[in-house]
């Protein structure tokens, strides 16, 4: 049976379920949830990278859904198919109007999960001592240790860094929350943080500091977004009845596939460059006669436009940024955020060399150029009106 491309779901189980095609990363996750003694992980991706999916992937794979990973790598490996207590979180979309409305839009969203997964709430004590009390409560109650996945942990800040003052109020309190992971190490089997933005210091790197961070890890460079061989693996069909309706040889059409929507490197170590999933699947799904940008049909990032109502894109060649070390490319402080930094973690920019201890950045693609060069325009008649 002809698989579908789901254009718009980014749950496991519905799209197993569904009969809809999935870009086996199982062996990749393998190699993840089976060393023990390194639990804790974060990773960073630009927005519509399939972070979500992941992490479904893994709160399925963590309650032993043997049957939904059927025909998959790790279904032929040696895991262990148990069953662990979860808590699930995605912070995504919560309310910050106000730094109050946050406040309590974060509350109840975690007294929601907590109750859903079984746990006791106390009103009269904080989220983050809620947290701490419903992962001691899943072990005891369990038998086995907790699952913990935090999807958009910094998606909260992003939506107010139009406000400093308020973002880094947001910020503390997501800190605050995610520290109870340090302090119940014993009682976790694993975690998995991802986010689009990584904020250093003064964040979950330096609370969680035994967080390992795998946005820059070689091995896991094609963790999230799909290679030139599981594009043919996956999509080969798909690829040539679009190559028909836009009436170009299939190299042809390959080349123009490659030119818009891949050239996104991870890792200075690793010269593999992935393609967009999200934009693969609404290139694919509809096979229109045409490529077009699907960057900006998602939603540009909420941490670049926020960071922009404040700032200016500098005006400078996106095409060959030299000279960037690794630290410039994290966010330190959010009264002082480098236009580059974010436009790197927000997938504007991406790796195109790494020598001496020193990034050139450049455009990825085509669909980000044009979204990049009319972002530039906008900005610039901004300044100029």
């Amino acid at each position: 049976m002809e698989q579908k491309i789901a254009q718009s779901v980014y749950d496991f189980r519905k799209l197993r379920e569904d009969g809809c095609i999935y870009v086996d990363k199982t062996a990749l996750l393998y190699s993840l949830v089976t060393r023990y003694g390194d639990a804790f992980y974060f990773i960073s991706r630009p927005e519509h990278f399939g972070k979500t999916l992941m992490l479904s992937t893994l709160e399925c794979l963590f309650r032993g859904e043997r049957e939904l990973f059927k025909g998959l790598a790790i279904d032929k490996m040696d895991y262990v198919w148990e069953s662990y207590p979860i808590l699930h979180f995605n912070f995504s979309g919560l309310n910050v109007e106000t730094l109050e409305v946050f406040e309590i839009d974060f509350r109840n969203y975690v007294k929601k999960v907590l109750i859903e997964a079984g746990c006791k709430w106390d009103d009269t004590i904080s989220s983050h001592a809620n947290f701490d009390r419903a992962i001691y409560f899943l072990k005891q109650n369990r038998g086995k240790s907790v699952v913990i996945l935090i999807d958009d942990y910094d998606a909260p800040t992003n939506a107010a860094l139009n406000d400093v003052a308020k973002a880094k109020a947001i910020r503390s309190e997501v800190i605050n929350f995610c520290g109870e992971i340090k302090n119940n190490v014993s009682d976790i089997h694993f975690s998995m943080m991802t986010g689009v933005t990584r904020y250093v210091p003064d964040s979950i790197f330096s609370t969680l500091n035994n967080l390992i961070d795998l946005t820059m890890a070689s091995r896991y460079a094609t963790l999230l977004g799909y290679t030139e061989e599981e594009l043919e693996s996956n999509f080969d069909e798909d690829m040539r009845e679009h190559a028909q309706v836009m009436g170009l040889p299939y190299e042809d059409y390959r080349a123009e596939l490659r030119r818009w929507y891949n050239g996104y490197r991870f890792s200075p170590d690793s010269e593999t460059c992935v393609y967009n999933p999200v934009a693969i699947a609404k290139t694919l799904g509809p096979k229109e006669p045409t490529f077009a940008p699907t960057w900006s049909k998602t939603g540009r990032p909420s941490a670049l436009i926020n960071y922009l109502t404040m700032h200016d894109i500098e005006t400078r060649d996106y095409e060959n940024v030299c000279g960037i070390s690794e630290s410039a490319l994290d966010v330190c402080d959010l009264e002082a955020i480098k236009p580059v930094s974010m436009l790197y973690q927000n997938g504007y920019l991406t790796i195109k060399d790494f020598k001496y201890s020193f990034f050139t950045l450049g455009i990825p693609n085509e669909e980000v150029r044009l979204d990049l060069n009319s972002l530039l325009l906008q900005y610039a008649a901004r300044r100029g009106g």
